[in-house]
């Protein structure tokens, strides 16, 4: 997007732009064409009740990295966020090009949606998934910390790069994600769920929890085991 973006003229924003929180009727139409929603909440929240379709890209400080790998800055989206965040969260965006705002809503329960909820587990029952035929472990971390060490037939497909690998994740198996420590998977976790995927479970406590329970990593490019 970024290569993109530096090759074409663009109007140059001079102070930030003031958008508004969309009315039902506003919402609802452009929801029902399709439109992008990004979901600015805490992972938490947003695993507890999300509009069917919208990515978790929490607003914290890395906000602007993971809107940079998941959205371009010739499609319109929606954001989802409190009205103290607006501004802040606007500013991060323009800064990487990203200035394409439909506008804002910010309570998912005032309109028609039926809300999903995100399949989060403990690492209990993360452990009760590992080393069964019928299950696909997905470390979505990137490249050099998975090599570094990651779990057993785990297989590495970064949360950057997901919606562009989506043909390597099963729909056939339980697909079970995890990363350091949460954030990246709750994004992860919201693109597949955006692309289809309907059984997959994030356990969210990721290597963090795992290391600190005396898990046991192994060190490499491939997993060790298959899942073809």
């Amino acid at each position: 997007m970024m290569k993109h973006l530096n090759k074409v003229d663009r109007p140059l924003l001079t102070s930030v732009p003031q958008h508004s929180k969309l009315t039902k009727q506003e919402f609802q139409a452009a929801y029902d064409n399709g439109i992008k929603i990004i979901d600015a909440r805490n992972k938490v929240d947003f695993a507890n009740g999300f509009i069917p379709g919208s990515l978790n890209i929490q607003g914290n400080n890395s906000f602007s990295t993971w809107a940079g790998w998941m959205l371009n800055y010739q499609e319109s989206f929606i954001l989802v966020c409190n009205d103290d965040q607006i501004e802040g969260l606007t500013r991060k965006l323009m800064r990487i090009g990203l200035d394409n705002i439909l506008g804002y809503i910010s309570d998912v329960n005032a309109y028609d949606v039926k809300l999903q909820k995100a399949d989060v587990i403990t690492i209990d029952e993360f452990k009760s998934y590992l080393d069964k035929p019928d299950v696909q472990i997905i470390d979505v971390r990137g490249a050099s910390e998975y090599e570094a060490g990651h779990i057993d037939c785990a297989e590495n497909v970064f949360v950057g790069t997901i919606q562009d690998n989506l043909y390597k994740i099963s729909k056939d198996k339980q697909v079970v994600i995890h990363c350091q420590s949460g954030d990246r998977s709750a994004v992860a976790y919201s693109v597949l769920a955006r692309n289809g995927f309907d059984n997959v479970k994030n356990f969210s406590g990721g290597m963090k929890e795992w290391n600190a329970t005396g898990g046991k990593t192994i060190a490499g490019k491939e997993a060790s085991c298959s899942f073809a």
